[in-house]
């Protein structure tokens, strides 16, 4: 995939405040490199560094899995990734598909970082009885094989069945469901490239955010399920719009809505 020209990460001013990526990296850069993945906030994954494959940066081949996400901003395309999150592909095209986006929000945006989308409610929330449905207790896929690069489609991490015994035993279960994140990007700072660029184990994955762009600290903590082949201009354009807190979420000031998710495939 060709995620150059528009899709190069940008000089980026309105973040950190919510995002403390380089301490972050500095926990990771313990952790990450020898092999493991985890403690940033109890929601992350182990993986193996020898499971790293960077098939975002491949071009899509005719055929592949694809979704249109339509909103009032323009059209994103993405392709999908279903042989790898077979799970969370299978929710987000069967939602698609029977209409659950037809007019939902654009509920969250972290200015130029990322948006949250696919809410009914133009706050973002659910019912009490859809928590329970099964569209929203997907099983988390997090992989190696997926990061949460500048354009990448994810599924936040919305609920976890954990405990100290299953922690210690590797049992945790986490799940996500309908609503998704579209990432944006970090400033790419060079005490964050440093950060980045610690130990050789993950060169390539620290190359494809310095390069690239993307949110790093999201890595493994959540199901990336697609990454944006094109309509990198309609993501800055809302990650780029104004916005007005409410609590703990900033949601857009000129309401953004999805009118509609199309499951097709690249030509």
């Amino acid at each position: 995939m060709r995620l150059t020209g528009s899709a190069a990460p940008k000089g980026k001013k309105r973040i950190v405040k919510i995002l403390t990526i380089c301490a972050v990296f500095t926990l990771l850069g313990s952790l990450l490199f020898s092999g493991v993945y985890s403690a940033m906030s109890g929601y992350s994954s182990v993986i193996d560094a020898d499971d790293v494959e960077m098939i975002q940066l491949e071009p899509p081949k005719s055929g592949d899995d694809a979704a249109v996400i339509r909103t009032t901003a323009g059209d994103l395309t993405f392709v999908l990734y279903p042989s790898v999150c077979p799970e969370a592909v299978a929710n987000f095209k069967n939602l698609a598909e029977t209409g659950y986006y037809d007019n939902s929000y654009v509920f969250s945006v972290v200015p130029d970082v990322y948006f949250e989308a696919g809410s009914p409610n133009a706050d973002g929330s659910l019912k009490e009885s859809d928590l329970s449905k099964p569209c929203e207790r997907i099983p988390r896929e997090a992989s190696a094989k997926l990061w949460p690069l500048r354009g990448a489609l994810c599924a936040p991490t919305t609920t976890a069945d954990t405990g100290f015994f299953k922690s210690l035993f590797g049992k945790q279960s986490f799940y996500n469901g309908s609503r998704f994140l579209v990432a944006d990007t970090v400033e790419m700072t060079e005490e964050m490239q440093s950060g980045l660029r610690e130990n050789q184990k993950l060169s390539a994955v620290a190359d494809a955010f310095i390069e690239h762009g993307g949110i790093p600290n999201f890595s493994m903590q959540m199901t990336v399920f697609g990454q944006l082949t094109d309509g990198f201009d309609v993501l800055d354009a809302i990650t780029g719009s104004e916005t007005v807190s409410e609590g703990e979420i900033s949601r857009p000031k000129d309401e953004i809505r999805i009118l509609s998710v199309e499951i097709t495939q690249i030509p």
